[in-house]
């Protein structure tokens, strides 16, 4: 298996690289064929290196490991990739920045009333979002690894104002959610511009499944904006 670097849009399939021996090789696979083997094209080209290439069977796999084909839901992990026209550091600090945080977290006509972060191995996080009706959710978690400005890893959980962890039904969720989660974003560079790469694993399949990637697809619609204003700032 040949981990994929890259890949190609045209009419009639795509096109994926790979190096090999110092050399960069490619195979071309027809929509056809992605279709059979179960690939999403649209992801195969947003994220090429979460999928390998079988070159004797001619195959694409997903490089997640447990996950099969589906590289959006997988044994409970939801996989969501955005490109952002702004650079690795600038994104980082939306996402890290409780001053930024406030402005993007949660999904559409949710707002962000509170927001604290001690961000180190080992520090926490607690994050309120707050519905339209003003109910309001709160979040915390463990960070586990920072690689500044590459990547997060930390853990997810239910919790209340005071950051004590509660169980996902307090909130009317389901009681099939886990009392902890995890929760990896990578920030690539990506010929001058930033690939935000998130998964958030241990999410129970089916509608509460389907509701956390709305809702983080939801939220990471605002922080693009978000993001876009702080470059237009910053070029001023």
């Amino acid at each position: 298996m040949k981990q994929i670097t890259s890949s190609k849009k045209y009419a009639n399939g795509i096109q994926v690289f790979w190096p090999d021996a110092g050399n960069e090789v490619n195979d071309f696979f027809s929509y056809e064929d992605l279709v059979d083997q179960k690939i999403n094209a649209l992801d195969l080209l947003n994220n090429p290196r979460l999928y390998r290439v079988n070159t004797v069977s001619h195959k694409i796999e997903s490089s997640v490991a447990g996950c099969g084909y589906n590289t959006d839901a997988c044994g409970g992990e939801l996989i969501i990739s955005r490109l952002f026209d702004a650079p690795r550091e600038l994104v980082w600090k939306v996402w890290t920045d409780p001053g930024f945080v406030v402005r993007w977290w949660g999904p559409k006509n949710f707002t962000s009333p509170s927001c604290r972060i001690d961000l180190r191995v080992g520090g926490s996080y607690l994050y309120c979002m707050r519905s339209p009706e003003g109910k309001d959710y709160w979040s915390t978690g463990v960070f586990r690894e920072i690689d500044r400005p590459k990547k997060i890893v930390c853990t997810d959980s239910f919790a209340d104002e005071k950051g004590n962890v509660v169980p996902a039904t307090s909130y009317g969720m389901s009681p099939d959610f886990p009392a902890e989660m995890l929760l990896t974003v990578t920030f690539e560079v990506q010929a001058g511009r930033t690939r935000l790469t998130l998964r958030h694993d241990g999410i129970p399949a089916g509608d509460s499944l389907d509701m956390t990637r709305a809702g983080w697809n939801e939220s990471l619609d605002k922080f693009a904006g978000v993001v876009g204003q702080a470059v237009y700032k910053k070029e001023e």
